[in-house]
């Protein structure tokens, strides 16, 4: 007999990425790195339970632009070029480290994992959500939506309007390419604020994943913490993030992906090796860049790194698995002795934590799930669907507004560095929703406007681009992405209401930024 529920849950996230007017986009590197170091290995690692017979139960949020930048053609096709580049570079590091045993034996590994990416790729035909698809009809997997374009919602609160249309594409994008609707969601950011509920309950949403404080500082306060889920005054459910699981994983001081035997993410042969010879796998203006050839591992402290060994790697992160497994167990044992009705543990994480930050992450998971399966575990793992069908009296209590930043607050979504965003959002939000309740029979050409004027007011309201704002990465890139989405947004107003639209330009934008086919600016009406 189980006494408990552990559910862990996986982030996978990206801005939308897609820049067919540039030659050699660094930015589509991001979605194609993910999909090397995460997303593919965490495919193999699900067929692989599979394939054993191993019982498992996870959940993914894969959000709406992650998931158009999946099923998108161009981008699709972009990939296969890099990872015939990948498989090039990893042949000729083959014949370049032949007479050093050890860089020649890790030479050998990429070469295969390279080519074992690529055919797992087209084992599903070139559409990795077709993996996904598989996983979640087999009842593996619970795929879970997001908002439209992971827009910080509490922070679109003076438009009400902005909300619902961002959750609205967001379930319906969902529809689209699941097949079925969803039954939880990933807030953006983990970012909750009073009357969200409502608004959740409004488009068939069951649940959500909070941060640990929404939880424990909800009112009234819970009975058992984060230990089960409470219900919102709407009748939608909060389940917190535990604190214990996640310092095990986040803790830059405890951490497992800081382990010394890991591979060292900083390494890489693409900022190391001559120009002549690494040229044609970085940018084609010569920017350095990771190549995903990585011959290091963590060593310690010191820039005098050691080799990395797969096999000790691998050792570990079945220790660390393992480890997991026990603290889990460990804790279910404890809550179940003061609960009258079974504790569910929710681990909540970033997907691309899992191999592109922390390569072994997918071994990690694996690890975890298979030692999860043995006999002696006292828990069972499960989504948070599953556990509401088993568990549907729940307490109603309401989610104190948080996010999983820093402080647990918005402050590093708008701040003194990118607090200027919000206004100009606000104002286009403003005008989107008095066009869309004054163009009630819209001609065709102005139709394809007003859709795609939704379309470019959902892109700038990316929690991305003040991230990267707040944290000085690509900032550059952050901000022309915000103008360039704001100015296309001014400029189809501006020739909707004047009746001036330039067919032409229409068209050009429609092909760039392709996302959400289907989208009705009428949801701004709301």
């Amino acid at each position: 007999m189980k006494k408990g529920y552990v559910s862990m849950i996986l982030h996978g996230h990206m801005p939308f990425i897609r820049h067919p007017e540039v030659k050699d986009s660094m930015e589509e590197r991001w979605l194609f790195e993910a999909m090397n170091e995460c997303y593919i290995p965490l495919i193999n690692v699900y067929d692989g339970l599979l394939r054993d017979e191993i019982n498992f139960k996870i959940t993914m949020s894969i959000t709406p632009p992650l998931m158009a930048m999946l099923e998108d053609e161009y981008l699709n096709k972009r990939y296969m070029e890099y990872l015939n580049k990948s498989i090039e570079l990893a042949e000729k590091e083959l014949i370049r480290t032949k007479h050093n045993s050890e860089l020649n034996k890790l030479a050998v590994f990429y070469n295969d994992r390279f080519n074992n990416l690529k055919k797992t790729y087209e084992k599903y035909d070139s559409r990795l959500m077709n993996a996904f698809k598989k996983f979640d009809k087999l009842g593996r997997l619970e795929v879970i939506t997001c908002s439209a374009t992971h827009a910080l919602l509490p922070l679109l609160a003076i438009n009400p309007e902005a909300i619902k249309a961002q959750l609205a594409t967001g379930v319906q994008s969902y529809i689209d390419v699941m097949g079925h609707p969803p039954t939880g969601i990933w807030l953006p950011e983990c970012a909750y604020t009073y009357s969200l509920d409502s608004m959740l309950k409004e488009y068939g949403i069951k649940y959500f994943i909070a941060e640990s404080k929404a939880v424990l500082f909800a009112s009234p306060r819970p009975l058992h913490g984060t230990a089960t889920p409470i219900s919102t005054p709407s009748g939608v459910c909060a389940f917190g993030r535990d604190m214990e699981s996640s310092y095990q994983v986040w803790s830059d001081f405890i951490g497992y992906p800081g382990d010394f035997s890991y591979r060292e993410f900083y390494r890489d042969i693409g900022y190391e090796l001559p120009m002549d010879y690494i040229g044609p796998y970085i940018n084609s203006s010569g920017i350095r860049l990771d190549t995903g050839i990585k011959y290091y591992k963590i060593t310690g402290k010191t820039e005098n790194k050691e080799l990395y060994n797969r096999e000790k790697a691998m050792e570990k992160a079945k220790e660390h698995g393992a480890h997991f497994a026990s603290c889990r167990n460990e804790q279910i044992n404890a809550l179940q002795e003061q609960m009258e009705k079974p504790p569910i543990i929710t681990c909540p994480y970033d997907a691309e934590l899992f191999g592109h930050w922390w390569f072994e992450g997918p071994d990690f998971i694996d690890a975890f799930i298979r030692k999860s399966a043995e006999e002696p575990t006292c828990y069972e793992l499960t989504t948070p669907k599953e556990y509401l069908s088993k568990n549907p009296i729940v307490q109603c209590s309401s989610p104190n507004p948080s996010s999983w930043g820093e402080n647990s607050d918005y402050s590093v979504w708008i701040n003194d560095s990118n607090q200027w965003i919000y206004k100009d959002l606000h104002k286009c939000e403003e005008i989107m929703i008095r066009l869309a309740k004054t163009y009630k029979k819209p001609n065709g050409i102005q139709k394809r406007a007003l859709n795609q004027a939704a379309r470019e007011l959902m892109l700038a309201e990316s929690s991305d681009w003040s991230f990267i704002i707040k944290n000085n990465t690509t900032v550059n890139y952050a901000i022309k992405r915000i103008n360039t989405h704001l100015e296309r947004f001014n400029i189809i107003c501006e020739e909707i209401t004047k009746n001036t639209i330039n067919v032409k330009n229409l068209t050009k934008i429609e092909s760039l930024d392709n996302i959400f086919k289907d989208i009705n600016y009428k949801i701004y009406e709301n």
